[in-house]
């Protein structure tokens, strides 16, 4: 009799044991996939935090403001003869405005100016220095290790260093030399803010919901908040790899690879593959559909000028509804500038072949990137 009591004692303890275990596997099962859901809700969230602007805010007065900022500096001075700086003037108006990030009037305004001041600095840099030996790689990879530090500080210091990582490289690739492309930035700048101002007046836009001041964005960036140094070395390595892959596979253009580095790779890692694809494949489908256009509108630069507005127009509106549609967008727009700055007459299907392929090795570094500078928290995380 005592020997059955201690083997149903043991047996007891075992099942407790067993239940402990299995509450042990669920309960970390459970918070695996909590953690995952919140992950994966930030990495859907993310393009908003690049522009802030809710959906229920899309406005024909949101589309035209972009348009009219873009539009003019592209066809003033691409009047006067200077095509490089319509093309820095006109990509300029668009970035600042994708800068337009903030709680009030003046903080948006000061968002843009800083934009601005900074995508100058940035070309100016990457058009003077760019052509020294070794002096291209180690800019664009100094502006994306910058960019990649403070991708998750505030919302505006994040989108202002990405898009003066961009302007850098495209300072570097184009290799500017007219010096008005300097006042074409400036203009295009101040035009984007103007046409802001003139904008909220007549359809004022509700504040964005980030609430953070930018002292205290500016201690974030600083100590790399939520980024630290894995992820910087990951999107600078990126544009490093790309930088020479491009050497190595003899692209055309090497920097077209680059420029879908910095645009395209997010910060969150795995947990936004599924986004990322989905802005590689908007990418990828801007190509032949800025080629089908570029092919209707040659010998008629006012065409190709319209064009490339609208196309700016709806990368905002294109980005609020879906990140794809964003994505392919700016890639018609950037496609469409670069052939009225180099007044191209390539045929359609030779720009498709030779800017999917750059295009097309950009995208493939982002995916292994993205997967790299997802795995220390993932491992982490599980």
């Amino acid at each position: 009799m005592r020997m059955i009591l201690v083997g149903h004692v043991f047996s007891g303890a075992r099942r407790a044991r067993s239940c402990a275990n299995l509450n042990c596997r669920l309960s970390a099962r459970i918070t695996r996939i909590r953690i995952q859901g919140e992950l994966r809700m930030t990495a859907e969230k993310w393009y908003r935090d690049l522009i802030r602007i809710d959906p229920s805010q899309i406005s024909v007065l949101l589309f035209v403001r972009v348009a009219i900022a873009v539009a003019v500096p592209l066809f003033v001075f691409w009047l006067v003869g200077h095509r490089v700086a319509a093309v820095a003037g006109g990509a300029t108006a668009l970035f600042v405005s994708l800068c337009d990030i903030g709680q009030t009037r003046s903080e948006r305004a000061r968002t843009m100016v800083i934009a601005t001041l900074a995508m100058l600095l940035g070309g100016f840099i990457g058009a003077k220095f760019g052509a020294e030996t070794y002096a291209d790689e180690t800019i664009i990879v100094v502006s994306a290790f910058i960019a990649g530090w403070v991708s998750n500080s505030h919302p505006g210091i994040s989108a202002v260093a990405r898009f003066t990582a961009l302007v850098t490289a495209g300072g570097v690739g184009m290799q500017v030399t007219d010096p008005v492309a300097a006042v074409a930035m400036l203009c295009g700048g101040a035009g984007a803010i103007v046409v802001a101002y003139a904008m909220w007046f007549m359809d004022d836009v509700r504040p964005d919901e980030n609430f953070m001041d930018w002292r205290a964005g500016v201690r974030r960036a600083i100590a790399g908040a939520d980024v630290g140094l894995w992820f910087a070395l990951c999107y600078s390595g990126a544009c490093a790899v790309s930088l020479l892959a491009a050497k190595q596979l003899g692209l055309n253009d090497p920097y077209w690879a680059t420029f879908t580095v910095i645009v395209v790779m997010r910060r969150e890692g795995v947990a936004s593959l599924n986004l990322v694809i989905l802005c590689t494949l908007g990418t990828i489908a801007g190509v032949p559909t800025a080629a089908l256009l570029a092919q209707l509108s040659i010998g008629y630069p006012l065409v190709q000028i319209v064009l490339a507005a609208t196309a700016a127009a709806c990368v905002r509106l294109g980005l609020a509804l879906n990140p794809g549609l964003g994505y392919l967008a700016f890639t018609v727009f950037v496609v469409l500038i670069v052939e009225l700055a180099r007044e191209s007459s390539v045929p359609p299907s030779a720009l498709v072949l030779t800017r999917l392929y750059d295009v097309g090795v950009g995208c493939v570094i982002v995916l292994v990137a993205t997967v790299i500078a997802g795995v220390k928290n993932w491992g982490r995380q599980s």
